[in-house]
C-alpha cells in the first residue's frame, strides 16, 4: 500500500514537475538570408525573470551537419519575447533551430 502511494504521488510530480518547464522554447520560422547567414525567430518563455539564461541556436546544410553556432544571451528580466536572431555560418544552411536554452 504504501509503495502505490509514493509511486502515484511520485508520478503525479513528474507529470507535472516536467509539463512545465522553468525554460521553454519554440522555434517559430528560420529564413536564409545568404550564401553565409540564416535568420531565425523564436519564442522564449522563462519563469524566473531573475535568472540569466542563454540559448544555443545552430544552422544546418542538407547533410544534417552543423555550419553555424551561436549563443543568445537572453536580457536579464525578461519573462516571455520574441527573439529574431542572424547566425553566421562557414557554408548555405538550410534550417535552423534551437539547440537547447539554460540557466548560467
Amino acid at each position: 500500500m504504501i509503495f502505490a502511494i509514493t509511486g502515484v504521488s511520485w508520478l503525479l510530480w513528474t507529470a507535472n514537475h516536467f509539463s512545465n518547464p522553468p525554460i521553454r522554447s519554440t522555434l517559430i520560422s528560420f529564413q536564409e538570408i545568404d550564401s553565409k547567414s540564416i535568420e531565425i525567430r523564436y519564442l522564449i518563455e522563462i519563469e524566473d525573470p531573475t535568472v540569466q539564461v542563454t540559448c544555443r541556436l545552430s544552422a544546418r546544410d542538407y547533410g544534417l551537419n552543423v555550419v553555424g553556432e551561436i549563443d543568445d544571451p537572453i536580457p536579464l528580466g525578461t519573462r516571455d519575447a520574441t527573439r529574431i536572431v542572424r547566425i553566421p555560418t562557414r557554408l548555405a544552411a538550410v534550417n535552423a533551430n534551437i539547440d537547447s536554452c539554460f540557466v548560467l
